[in-house]
């Protein structure tokens, strides 16, 4: 049975799930500076993927450089999920290659990259959230989130101890728009043909903004014992680069977070997430 003193904890875990990008860690003052570089992957490393989920695809309009540089960020990521005691002395790199991928403003198409299954969230770029700090670091806490087109529903997940304890979120999103259409000084029109072309196209432009509408939350326990919490807010999910392995996401600072939530998370916050197979091969999809 939980006490009033816990269900006011959970209460304020599950608020620091509800919009936008939620969960929020390694913060960049406590990067560990990367003195050497990374020694060329080994054999196993090379193996890691295969071993696991076959990699997606691409179906993003990237160069070859934005590929390459997505598949070395993906081959970090694995190896940060792999060791998370030992991953933030990849941080540094990751960050770097990170931010070429923003940089890069990739087009990218919601029903590869945005549709599927859960994502699970390896690197941030931000504060650490005070539920984040109590998760239990004895045994792994997946978390991440599913979007699902056919509805346009999403769920934000986050295990405190392993799936024996978890909080889920979930709500609908909706389509706000590219943060700024891409415009060229010396034609007056190509604002317009741009916005004419991305409607012809299935991809779509970064950084692009969609909105997150929380409708109700829950806690669950040992899988058999569920609390369902009335929780509502609504947040921005900002898409600064995503194809079918891997998506950056960013909370912008003017998210409306949900009422007492404002002190577990901060604005303005990075989040990368993985295509869940790729990391934990014995996840088994019960969202």
């Amino acid at each position: 049975m939980f006490t009033s003193t816990m269900i006011q904890l959970l209460l304020v875990l599950v608020a620091a799930l509800c919009p936008g990008i939620y969960c929020f860690v390694q913060p960049t003052s406590n990067n560990v500076a990367i003195r050497n570089k990374l020694q060329p992957p080994t054999r196993a490393c090379n193996n890691i993927v295969s071993e696991r989920a076959v990699l997606a695809p691409s179906a993003v309009a990237t160069s070859s450089s934005t590929k390459q540089t997505s598949g070395e960020l993906l081959r970090l990521l694995i190896r940060k999920a792999d060791v998370p005691k030992k991953g933030d002395a990849l941080n540094n790199q990751i960050n770097s290659l990170v931010q070429a991928l923003i940089s890069a403003k990739s087009s990218f198409s919601p029903t590869t990259c945005i549709d599927g299954p859960l994502f699970a969230s390896i690197h941030f770029i931000g504060n650490t959230p005070l539920w984040e700090k109590i998760s239990a670091g004895a045994v792994r806490n997946i978390k991440g989130q599913k979007y699902t087109l056919d509805d346009n529903s999403f769920t934000n997940y986050a295990e405190i101890w392993g799936r024996h304890l978890h909080l889920k979120a979930v709500g609908k999103f909706s389509e706000i728009g590219p943060v700024q259409p891409v415009v060229d000084e010396n034609n007056p029109f190509s604002s317009i043909t741009s916005l004419f072309a991305n409607k012809q196209s299935s991809l779509l432009p970064t950084p692009y903004d969609y909105e997150a509408r929380v409708t109700g939350a829950s806690i669950s326990l040992w899988n058999k014992f569920t609390l369902n919490l009335t929780i509502e807010g609504t947040g921005t999910v900002r898409v600064l680069y995503a194809d079918e392995n891997l998506r950056i996401f960013l909370s912008p600072t003017d998210t409306n977070v949900t009422k007492g939530a404002g002190e577990w998370e901060s604005e303005g916050l990075i989040v990368v997430q993985v295509r869940v197979g790729l990391v934990y091969d014995d996840w088994v999809d019960n969202l």
